[in-house]
């Protein structure tokens, strides 16, 4: 038996034994393999969420606003537009301030533009840049003050308001006042919240170099010092050294703007009570006030459609926030309802009706307030309609833009501004000039959309004399210097006739009639009227000239 047995269980023991090793051979190969799969599929989730991570998103999702309203502009617009002449006017002289504006935006249209040789594609690319670091600003207080995720909703969000898309081509005060206004809310909650004293002074900087942008900078700084007033975690910091170095720092740099207004005889504050005259009657004041309201509404629907894919409509009660928290809520609140609330506030108060565009630059936190208030519901499925939606926001008003550039003057025959001819206008007047006299062309005189685009496009880059405003509000400009090296007149002979205007005509008698010519561009035919004010000897000048000092020493202002 025990021979038996032995025989018999060897090849049974030696089979147990194989199976056991194939067992154990194929347990470690399912192992490992189920151990690569796991890892496999981490290695893959981790890629996906870093290739997706709300930094990564966010920086795409800039640049391709940057890129897309850089290059459209650039490849579909022909000509400078008013505002961007105006500014090429005003900041080829250099001053330290202007008629309507502070001179921080026509300083920088000027730079940009020598720089590219007149290439107007710097001009698109400073205002998307103005764009981008709004982004930037709102991106780095939302992850302050929420998380990652909240701070890139909040700046997608921002892609759905009006202001923020199709207007910003036209690089003009509104779109530079936007950078430090947004810069200034996420230095000042730095300054509150950690309260060194280099953030307090880059407050007080950026607010300070705000206000030469645009003046309406004081909506925020108000509103953000009420705010501080109000609060009591912010009204503690009044008892150290920041708040008091804000408000030097900024008015430091203000200083030379304001030493200007005081001298030039607040032209600019007036140019404001001009653009805003006070009502006559309190209907027609809240009849307007009413519109400004609905337009700002208007203007936020695309957002606010956006927001509702997000937001979390049924949930249990959100845990109550830190005593951190509720400040950082009360911050952006005021954030971004503090600047248009302080303006209503100040039209009702003056019953001035505001601008609908003057809201523009006060949106710029509307989508973070949204975005930490709404509790956003995160899912796979919540998320991927929201960037379908964000997708068609960013590229509808790009479609109407190449829209309305591209057919627009074939279906109605007529082209906007952005195609007027300005080059031609501006050789055609100067080599005229230069033909007659032999002298480079110094000056030129009239409205400010021809006289402007003469002065820019023009390869002697003169001076222009806005005809509304004369001497006082281009005082780098006299009548001895109009005198010494003569003027050509401008004007739209279409609108205005063949024979120089009775404006002109009364402060230039002297002018010259020359012989109207067209330009064409595509759709359109432009009549232009010209008219040459020579140059006058000394002699000359001192008999009866027009604008020659009376006996106050005083030279009379042109009509």
């Amino acid at each position: 038996m025990p021979v038996l047995a032995g025989a018999s269980g060897t090849p049974r023991v030696r089979a147990a034994r194989f199976r056991k090793s194939v067992e154990k051979v194929s347990g470690l190969t399912a192992v490992r393999q189920s151990a690569w799969q796991k890892s496999a599929i981490l290695w893959t989730q981790s890629t996906s969420s870093q290739a997706l991570s709300p930094g990564r998103v966010f920086a795409l999702a800039v640049l391709c606003h940057v890129l897309l309203w850089t290059i459209l502009p650039s490849l579909l617009l022909k000509n400078a537009s008013l505002d961007i002449v105006e500014a090429l006017a005003w900041g080829h002289e250099w001053q330290l301030g202007y008629e309507k504006d502070p001179p921080l935006w026509p300083w920088i249209t000027e730079a940009v533009t020598a720089w590219s040789g007149k290439s107007l594609w710097t001009c698109y690319l400073a205002s998307q840049l103005c764009i981008g670091i709004v982004f930037l600003a709102v991106w780095r207080l939302g992850c302050r003050i929420a998380g990652r995720r909240e701070a890139l909703i909040g700046v997608l969000l921002l892609e759905g308001i009006y202001y923020f898309n199709y207007p910003t081509p036209e690089f003009n005060d509104i779109v530079l006042q936007m950078p430090f206004a947004a810069a200034f809310g996420w230095l000042l909650h730095r300054a509150l919240t950690g309260n060194r004293l280099v953030d307090w002074g880059l407050s007080g900087l950026i607010a300070g170099l705000g206000l030469w942008a645009r003046y309406s900078m004081g909506a925020y700084i108000a509103s953000m010092a009420i705010f501080v007033l109000l609060h009591p975690q912010a009204r503690r910091r009044l008892s150290g050294p920041g708040p008091w170095l804000l408000v030097l720092t900024a008015l430091f740099v203000f200083l030379p703007h304001l030493h200007w207004i005081v001298e030039s005889g607040f032209i600019s504050i007036d140019y404001v009570g001009r653009r805003a005259p006070a009502a006559a009657e309190s209907a027609s004041y809240f009849a307007r006030l009413l519109s400004f309201i609905g337009a700002q509404i208007a203007a936020l629907i695309p957002m606010l459609a956006l927001a509702a894919m997000l937001w979390r409509w049924r949930s249990a009660e959100a845990p109550a926030p830190s005593d951190a928290g509720r400040f950082d809520q009360a911050y952006v609140a005021a954030l971004a309802l503090g600047p248009i609330a302080f303006s209503v506030a100040l039209s009702v108060i003056t019953h001035r009706p505001p601008r609908v565009m003057w809201a523009a630059p006060l949106m710029c936190f509307a989508g973070l307030f949204i975005a930490t208030r709404i509790r956003p519901v995160w899912t796979a499925a919540r998320l991927r309609a929201f960037g379908r939606a964000w997708l068609v926001v960013l590229l509808l008003p790009a479609l109407i833009f190449v829209l309305e550039q591209v057919g627009k003057p074939m279906i109605t025959g007529n082209e906007s501004r952005a195609h007027f001819p300005g080059e031609q206008l501006a050789a055609e007047v100067t080599s005229r000039w230069q033909a007659e006299t032999g002298q480079p062309l110094k000056y030129v005189i009239g409205d400010t959309w021809h006289a402007g685009n003469a002065a820019f496009y023009s390869d002697d880059r003169p001076s222009a004399l806005f005809s509304h405003g004369g001497y006082r509000f281009s005082p780098w400009i006299t009548h001895e210097k109009l005198s010494a090296s003569g003027a050509v007149l401008i004007w739209d002979a279409r609108q205005e006739g063949a024979g120089i205007p009775q404006s002109l005509a009364a402060q230039y008698p002297d002018a010259v009639l020359q012989p109207v010519f067209a330009l064409k561009r595509n759709a359109s035919v432009y009549q232009i009227g010209v008219a040459f004010l020579f140059p006058v000897s000394a002699a000359r000048a001192d008999i009866g000239a027009p604008g020659q000092e009376d006996s106050s020493g005083q030279a009379p202002q042109p009509l």
